[in-house]
């Protein structure tokens, strides 16, 4: 599968449980996600895909730049229109091309460093990053909204469901 399919599956997924929720339930802060709500976590994924996009263009990609638009971690309308465009973006990569990627890893000042990167290793790192706040999510619905119908594979890692069913074929 290719890293493109990958992440708009991840994306339908995420749809799949905005779509579920109440609008006040995707907003909410929920103690069991340390006062943070399910829209936080979409908002943050969101953010992190949209700048990788946005590096595609400019050829630079700054994860620390993000927007913390508050707007699209309330609105769970606006934050599905934002995934279902996202999908149609990733759809659109047909070749993998060089980024540099900046970061601040200083707290008390601005030491920014470079890395080169490519597109795909951008994607796959969106991949990796998205799965462990849907696993993050997973807690809070399997915890405060018992009703809504989870993905089978909704924040579990790609080579964990190879993994467990590399073991059950083995027994």
């Amino acid at each position: 599968m290719h890293l493109q399919q990958v992440s708009v599956e991840i994306l339908n997924q995420l749809i799949t449980i905005s779509n579920q929720l109440k609008d006040n339930e995707f907003r909410s802060p929920l103690a069991i996600l340390s006062s943070n709500s399910i829209g936080k976590h979409i908002r943050h994924i969101i953010e992190f895909y949209d700048l990788m996009m946005i590096g595609q263009s400019t050829g630079k990609v700054d994860y620390d730049k993000r927007s913390h638009d508050k707007v699209l971690e309330e609105n769970r309308v606006l934050a599905i229109e934002k995934m279902n465009s996202l999908s149609q973006e990733i759809k659109a990569i047909s070749e993998d091309q060089p980024i540099t990627m900046c970061a601040n890893y200083s707290i008390d000042g601005n030491d920014p460093i470079t890395i080169n990167t490519t597109l795909f290793r951008e994607l796959q790192y969106n991949i990796e990053h998205a799965v462990h706040h849907m696993a993050i999510i997973k807690i809070a619905l399997l915890n405060v909204f018992s009703e809504v119908s989870i993905p089978e594979r909704f924040g579990i890692a790609y080579s964990t469901i190879k993994y467990q069913r590399n073991s059950e074929c083995a027994q």
